[in-house]
């Protein structure tokens, strides 16, 4: 199922997006005083998915997508001075916890985690991240003049590693659906992570995120974010242990010191209240 050993540090991601209200005003010309929730509603039209009655809403492409959160979970093993292997967690999203802002400006989003993931070369795991989160991260970098050349960096043979753009059998940027099935098969991942026994998604769904974003909700989406974060961790910890690449005692030992991270960020982040709901749903 999987080539090679975990590397040395791995950060779990995701991205959540809007329609681009503004975008939507130069493409289609409209008055500076259309609303935003209009000028969404023009780029929903626009879409030949579109459905008054069955789909007033229809998924759109990406580059009419505004990022408005990315949260990402970093997992760092090292060996101390007892030569024990120590496992690092550290859970951050782009606006940063607690938020002085209900507004984000995304460029300086995109090219600061760009660029994070630049200078460290971390291995990237998502969740339908190739053909989603990804794409979304080029398609909105170009849209907002970011520069990521570190990122943008892909070795000279095809066969070499730290390679994020490689489209099959890529393990630098792994993306977990590409390991199960297609088509109507596809599991999303709050099913299987409940199916897991994880807590998959706790109070917001993905279809909210548009009307929170346009009740400028925003810390409840950057919530909601890291929680699928977490879910994209867990389910990847199962997908190592089903693969033998972590025995039985360690693959035990790191979801009990997993958890025990959580109950700091509980404990010790008051903006990081909201994770106490996600351990109550996650009994081991």
């Amino acid at each position: 199922m999987l080539k090679n050993p975990i590397p040395e540090l791995v950060l779990y991601f995701d991205l959540e997006w809007v329609p681009d209200a503004a975008g939507a005003k130069r493409l289609f010309d409209l008055a500076d005083e259309t609303t935003e929730l209009d000028a969404m509603q023009s780029l929903w039209e626009h879409s030949p998915k579109y459905d008054a009655e069955k789909n007033p809403r229809p998924f759109l492409k990406y580059m009419f997508s505004r990022v408005v959160s990315i949260a990402f979970l970093s997992r760092k093993t090292y060996y101390n001075r007892d030569r024990e292997l120590v496992t690092e967690f550290a859970l951050n999203s782009l606006p940063k916890l607690p938020l002085d802002s209900d507004d984000v400006d995304e460029a300086s989003i995109i090219e600061r985690f760009l660029y994070f993931i630049g200078e460290r070369r971390p291995q990237l795991v998502g969740y339908n991240s190739a053909e989603s989160d990804l794409q979304v991260l080029i398609q909105r970098g170009m849209v907002n003049e970011v520069t990521a050349p570190a990122f943008n960096k892909r070795p000279q043979k095809s066969w070499d590693a730290g390679d994020y753009f490689r489209r099959w059998d890529n393990e630098d940027h792994l993306d977990l659906l590409k390991l199960f099935s297609s088509g109507e098969m596809k599991p999303r991942l709050d099913e299987l992570a409940k199916m897991c026994g994880f807590p998959g998604k706790i109070d917001v769904k993905g279809d909210q995120v548009t009307d929170l974003w346009l009740a400028r909700d925003l810390t409840k989406i950057v919530e909601y974010n890291q929680i699928d974060t977490l879910n994209t961790y867990l389910v990847w910890l199962r997908v190592v242990y089903f693969a033998g690449l972590i025995p039985e005692e360690d693959y035990i030992n790191e979801q009990e010191q997993f958890r025990d991270f959580l109950g700091r960020e509980t404990e010790q982040k008051a903006e990081k209240a909201f994770l106490t709901e996600f351990l109550d749903k996650w009994p081991l």
